[in-house]
């Protein structure tokens, strides 16, 4: 890290300090640099620090994501909390809230406080524990599955020095959920980690200066790998290019093939960063083997829109309020789009506009705890294109971890064409923990939408995808019983179909600008764009301000041209 900056932080600190009235600048200082104070941004990580380490884990391993099923969200209590009791109210209506405080009598205190405030108490339990601060996020137990039994926790050395207490959660929320503990010796942080529950992660590259560790990122990865099971690890730069150097402050995992980034003002010094990591995340490939759904939220001033929880199919959004309400909203909008099923809340902090800040808001206060009896399915679904066949076979792994029984007749698919009724089929129990059927044959230019459902006698529930039915898992019929498969061919990909409120368009291969006409069963033209082509990205048409009915898809791009016939169903 850079000493001068150091040394300027260090002096802003002591600056605004000493000037008691300037709360705004204090709030955000303590923010911006999660409560390090002026030694402690000088001071390097300590080598010595006190972290037992152990041997990795045995046989498979799997982190888990956030928004798998949680049975419990932990917040803390450190003379205050950092979020308002309006959120702990409604967390504590999700699941059970868990909440650590550092004696007794602060107990007493915080019971009082939820009773005056709406907080479900049946849903809530204390852990005494000495602590630090409220960034449980940061500091909180990673969870694993070990041998699709057993839920384990993974602790790391947190990379605050002056925190010991906070660094010792993991360990005491260990013994406190009765589950083992594994010591992997990275100097880390919850806030720049994320994970899709199939083995990738991503962080920036803090994890890799030389004050947080003394590592090579191939040494990272081995560790990542045998402590988490993570076989494919994302370390990028930082486009917000602050000192903390979260990934949580501006990208987020919102399922296995989506993410979220940040966009900022062309006017940004950082503007292209911004652009160029989007650009990056639409062009890698998903555990799901398609390209990653990129979403964007707009952050005019600094909003801290990425810094979001998720947790059993709610998502907790930071919002700012008063002028900040059109970004808010459309930001609000943006999670709705790119999770649709769920339930999407914008919550105010504690003092207004001034309580999130661009470096600190929900995510880094809150830490789903993983369900330890979850029911889960591991499923590596049928996406895009496929070709006219007899049928389309669907298999999935199924973990009760519950140890009770999977009910049989709960595990089927539900199947629709075109967005007509859904179909329920039956799945059948093979060997070990694998469960197939098959959607018949269908009409080339059909589209399928599916998911999988199966319950255990716990009682537990689980769809695949987790959202089921709102947001189901689609693939495309072409009108040829093979795909082709010269890569270098061009293609043009056009769904869904039938659609809806919007098309997509994806031209693979083609490398000159497109046109795109719609064209109506006379012949009219109703609408047409032109746009560059420079990383295959999927182009979105609106579709809202036509009525419903049968058009044509004209593509152009050089001398290629396709047609292809869509519904729009409204």
């Amino acid at each position: 890290m850079n000493k001068r900056i150091l040394f300027m932080a260090a002096a802003m600190f002591m600056a605004i300090a000493s000037n008691a009235q300037n709360n705004d600048l204090l709030y955000q200082f303590m923010g911006k640099y999660h409560m390090m104070d002026s030694s402690e941004l000088l001071q390097p990580k300590l080598p010595n620090k006190a972290f037992t380490t152990t041997a990795p884990p045995t046989g498979s391993i799997r982190a888990i994501a956030e928004w798998e099923p949680a049975q419990s969200v932990l917040i803390s209590y450190s003379g205050g909390f950092g979020i308002p009791y309006s959120l702990i109210a409604q967390l504590s209506n999700n699941c059970n809230l868990i909440t650590l405080v550092n004696s007794t009598s602060q107990q007493t205190t915080v019971t009082n406080y939820y009773n005056s405030n709406g907080v479900n108490m049946a849903n809530c339990s204390f852990k005494v524990a000495t602590i630090d601060s409220y960034w449980t996020r940061d500091y909180g137990p990673w969870f694993i599955m070990n041998n699709n039994s057993t839920i384990a926790i993974v602790d790391f050395p947190y990379n605050r020095p002056s925190r010991p207490n906070d660094d010792n959660v993991p360990v005491v929320m260990a013994t406190y959920l009765a589950e083992p503990l594994y010591g992997m010796n990275v100097f880390h942080t919850g806030g720049n980690y994320m994970c899709d529950g199939m083995g990738v992660a991503a962080m920036t590259d803090l994890v890799l200066d030389p004050l947080e560790n003394t590592l090579t990122d191939a040494q990272v990865d081995t560790l990542f790998k045998q402590y988490m099971g993570i076989t494919k690890n994302y370390i990028t730069a930082d486009p917000l290019a602050d000192y903390i150097k979260h990934i949580d402050c501006w990208g987020k995992f919102l399922d296995v093939d989506k993410i979220l980034i940040a966009s900022v003002p062309i006017t940004n010094s950082h503007y292209n960063d911004y652009e160029a990591m989007a650009t990056y995340w639409a062009n890698e490939t998903s555990s799901y083997g398609n390209h990653y759904q990129v979403y964007r939220t707009y952050e005019p001033s600094d909003e801290p829109y990425s810094n979001s929880l998720i947790l059993n199919k709610s998502v907790y959004v930071p919002i700012m309020g008063g002028t900040h309400a059109t970004a808010d909203n459309n930001a609000l909008a943006v999670y709705q789009h790119a999770m649709p099923g769920y339930n999407v809340y914008g919550v105010i902090g504690l003092t207004g506009s001034n309580s999130w800040v661009s470096t600190d808001a929900l995510h880094c206060r809150t830490h789903e705890i993983a369900d330890k009896g979850m029911l889960y399915i591991k499923h590596y679904p049928l996406l895009g294109l496929k070709p006219m066949q007899t049928q389309y076979t669907v298999s999935a792994d199924i973990y009760a971890l519950s140890t009770s029984s999977i009910i049989t007749d709960s595990v089927y698919v539900k199947y629709r064409v075109n967005h007509a009724s859904w179909i329920k089929i039956a799945m059948t129990h093979g060997t070990g923990n694998t469960w197939t059927t098959n959607i018949p044959q269908q009409v080339g230019g059909d589209t399928v939408e599916y998911y999988i459902h199966a319950s255990d006698q716990s009682p537990r529930n689980q769809t695949h995808p987790l959202i089921g039915a709102p947001d189901p898992h689609k693939f495309w019929i072409t009108t040829t019983t093979a795909i082709a498969q010269n890569e270098n061919e061009t293609k043009a990909v056009v769904f869904p179909n039938p659609a809806n409120s919007s098309l997509f368009v994806q031209m693979k291969n083609a490398n000159e600008s497109l046109t795109i006409n719609i064209i109506d069963l006379l012949g009219n033209q109703i609408k047409t764009m032109t746009v560059n082509n420079d990383f295959e990205n999927m182009i979105c048409i609106p579709l809202t301000d036509l009525p419903s009915g049968t058009y044509f898809v004209q593509i152009r791009s050089g001398s290629f041209v396709n047609t292809k016939k869509v519904m729009v169903i409204h």
